[in-house]
């Protein structure tokens, strides 16, 4: 920095100068001298000459003023001093902190083989060393792969190089080196003869440094083939011929898939066997559970639609008692949405559910209670989603109209589901809420949660009807499971009370 010159100014004398003090204070004045950070005097006194002078074209006072403004900011030198010295040293922040990971991942696996008797030792194997780090080491490097003045300083830092590669025709393809990321540029090359050939360059993060590769499908020509006996084209395998050609280019359509489909199955078994002869008495049992999803959706735009067909299927047979039906679910929903705005979509969504065999009274096995849309219970309402991820979906409808419909009404008795005696259906209109997630704990868990929240406009507030279902997987293998799956209810229609179910299963699990 450039040292102002100073002028001292007379030493002044007071009474208590004089009687408090022995020497008397020096007191500097800085007269402030402009533009001392150029370094060209003839610039310094042209500068100041411009400021007096008045010219009648205002284009070019405007002009001057433009360029006087930038040679007196002071700050401008300074700061650029700053940026230049910032950018020599990215280069050595950055293998500072591919040395901090680099320690923070031998730390982390060095403390595990450490404690071989921790629980968690399966999570060696799954790579699983984020828990063992260290927390401090990791702040750090946090902060500079988060930190935007950091991140575009590396950015500008980097010194790009262009480079022109060309063929023997002179047909150039341009390259930039230096970008900071792995780039494929597609080469076609060919000889004086005509034959072409073709391959890829590869750029490397770091820069200056390429790679070529060349097409696997690479064949001899047959015009310049030594006569002889006729024998399968062979493959490339000297690099220093001129006589390779491509096999035949296959040209494909890309298109964007707008519907997807999947299904899951899972087919579960519990068995028990207990002989005539123990002692401590009880039953053989035998139970089969199957549970069949399907799925439909499209997506263009902003326009999306799901469809979801899911049904459950259970039977039990406990010692010399017939076998039963313990489950029977089939669940059809279908929901269009059109975005609305950031992670909101207008929505209107339909729901069915029933049962499909005859299901009978648990007292006397008899008195059929349900069977096919026997009863049927159907929602169709409108509202918003807010859908922040793939795996989270929560539904808000304020105008929501549920119907309980019950086809059969000979052998099912009405009242039983709330429907007045001699009808066969009852409507309701309310407000709706569903949410759903998934989530996936550790690496052999996963979560289904869904909650249905329905309340009528007509009946009492305190009516409300509630579905909750949860659906835990615990994978074993590729195949097999473990699950628990719970399910409870509260309708008034159908009972004053809570309704559970809950089951667990052991069985084999496919995807399509």
């Amino acid at each position: 920095m450039t040292v102002r010159p100073s002028y001292i100014l007379p030493v002044k004398h007071t009474r208590s100068d004089s009687l408090y003090h022995t020497k008397p204070q020096i007191r500097y004045a800085y007269k402030q001298l402009k533009n001392t950070h150029i370094g060209n005097p003839a610039a310094r006194y042209a500068l100041e000459n411009l400021k007096k002078e008045r010219l009648k074209y205002y284009e070019l006072n405007r002009a001057i003023n433009t360029l006087r403004d930038y040679a007196e900011n002071e700050h401008i030198k300074y700061m650029l001093d700053y940026v230049r010295s910032y950018f020599k040293t990215v280069q050595a922040k950055e293998e500072a902190i591919k040395r901090i990971q680099e320690r923070i991942s031998k730390d982390s696996i060095d403390f595990y083989k450490q404690h071989p008797d921790l629980d968690s030792l399966r999570l060696l194997d799954s790579a699983r060393y984020d828990i063992f780090l260290n927390p401090n080491l990791e702040a750090l490097v946090a902060f500079m792969e988060q930190d935007e003045n950091y991140q575009w300083m590396k950015e500008r830092s980097r010194d790009s190089v262009l480079v022109s590669v060309l063929g023997v025709s002179n047909r150039s393809k341009n390259i930039w080196l230096n970008t900071g990321r792995t780039e494929y540029h597609r080469l076609m090359t060919e000889n004086f003869r005509g034959d072409t050939i073709s391959g890829w360059i590869k750029t490397l993060p770091d820069g200056k440094q390429m790679k070529f590769f060349l097409d696997g499908d690479v064949y001899q020509t047959k015009k310049f083939a030594i006569l002889q006996e006729p024998r399968e084209e062979p493959l490339l395998v000297a690099s220093d011929s001129i006589y390779f050609v491509l096999a035949e280019m296959k040209i494909g359509t890309l298109e964007r898939r707008h519907w997807t489909y999947y299904s899951d199955v899972t087919l579960s078994f519990g068995q028990g066997f207990i002989s005539d002869n123990w002692a401590s008495g009880g039953e053989s049992s035998l139970s089969i559970l199957s549970d069949l999803k399907y799925f439909i959706n499209y997506k263009k735009k902003t326009t999306t639609w799901e469809n979801s067909f899911r049904y459950r299927l259970g039977a039990l047979k406990s010692g010399s008692e017939e076998l039963s039906k313990n489950e029977d679910k089939l669940e059809i929903q279908s929901k269009v949405g059109v975005k609305a705005f950031r992670h909101w979509n207008y929505a209107t969504q339909f729901d069915l559910n029933t049962v499909l065999f005859n299901s009978y009274n648990a007292s006397d096995r008899e008195t059929v209670i349900a069977n096919f849309l026997s009863p049927c219970n159907f929602t169709l309402s409108l509202g918003l989603d807010f859908k922040p991820k793939d795996n989270i979906s929560l539904y808000l409808s304020p105008i929501a109209g549920q119907w309980v419909y019950v086809r059969d009404t000979n052998k099912v008795d009405v009242t039983r589901y709330g429907i007045e005696a001699g009808k066969r259906y009852k409507s309701d209109a309310g407000a709706k809420i569903e949410l759903k997630n998934k989530h996936s704990l550790f690496y052999f868990l996963d979560i289904d949660n869904h909650l249905m929240l329905f309340s009528s406009y007509y009946e009492q507030p305190e009516k409300l009807t509630v579905d909750w279902r949860l659906t835990l997987k615990f994978k074993i293998n590729y195949f097999m499971q473990t699950s628990i799956y719970a399910n409870a209810v509260y309708n008034q229609n159908d009972s004053k009370k809570i309704q559970f179910k809950e089951t667990l299963n052991l069985g084999v699990h496919f995807r399509f």
